[in-house]
């Protein structure tokens, strides 16, 4: 699927006025994102697709990472300076 706000899956804006509209589009030609905005007075505005292109991607989150392993022969994380295996994970 094309990225929102590129030529191929452009923002779909609804605003009541003019001059918000203008505002909309001097928006969009800052952050280089291609828009199609509709100016009807008798329609509530829509301004979902730009609220999603001001918040950013969000399905593009770094994974956590997990901890690093300890292995057996390694030195305890405990500080004690003993083999894990001999300090805190012995049963």
């Amino acid at each position: 699927m094309a990225k929102l706000g590129s030529d191929k899956r452009p923002a779909v804006v609804r605003v009541r006025t003019m001059p918000k509209g203008e505002q909309i589009v001097a928006l969009c030609e800052r952050h280089h994102w291609k828009a199609i905005v509709g100016i009807e007075p008798d329609q509530p505005e829509d301004l979902s697709d730009i609220d999603l292109l001001l918040r950013g991607p969000a399905g593009e989150r770094p994974a956590p990472r997990a901890d690093p392993r300890i292995g057996r022969n390694d030195y305890c994380p405990c500080g004690s300076g003993k083999k894990f295996k001999n300090c805190c994970a012995a049963p």
